[in-house]
């Protein structure tokens, strides 16, 4: 794993006052920084009482663990971490998951082609299953619909039916 410029907490807790002061963790790469900051900037309007505990990345996406009712901020949060999936988390160029090969022990990570390694460029792109662009809030499935750049209320998944 090559090191990179990176989010940390003391970033967030100054440029969005209140939002992460109960968080614990911060770490990702600047380049998710703008998916983060429409995240906010979505939601803190709908909750007011917005909390963030932790952003990380996981399996090559960000993840943001948050704790608000209000569905459309829960939608603004899966759209930033389904967005995530195809920025590169260095510099926020379009990019892809890279996935190890089988056997390989690595992280997966979300990098355009300059950012990648040589060997991660030859490691190919995660290949995105059925589940890929959903969520599911309060019962309702919703689906991210690129074009747009939004959620959009959707039938469930071919594979949860």
């Amino acid at each position: 794993m090559h090191e990179f410029p990176r989010l940390k907490l003391d970033d967030m807790q100054q440029d969005f006052p209140g939002v992460f002061d109960v968080a614990r963790y911060v770490d990702v790469g600047i380049g998710w920084l703008p998916i983060i900051r429409e995240f906010i900037e979505t939601a803190l309007p709908m909750d007011p009482s917005l909390s963030v505990f932790e952003v990380k990345s996981k399996w090559g996406a960000l993840r943001i663990w948050s704790d608000t009712p209000v569905i459309g901020a829960r939608l603004a949060k899966a759209k930033a971490e389904i967005k995530s999936t195809y920025r590169c988390e260095i510099c926020g160029e379009p990019g892809f998951v890279r996935r190890p090969p089988p056997g390989r022990y690595a992280w997966w990570q979300c990098f355009c082609d300059e950012h990648a390694s040589e060997d991660q460029r030859s490691w190919g792109t995660r290949l995105q299953g059925p589940m890929y662009g959903y969520e599911q809030v309060e019962g309702q499935w919703y689906r991210y619909d690129e074009d747009a750049d939004v959620m959009v209320p959707s039938e469930p998944p071919a594979r949860s039916r």
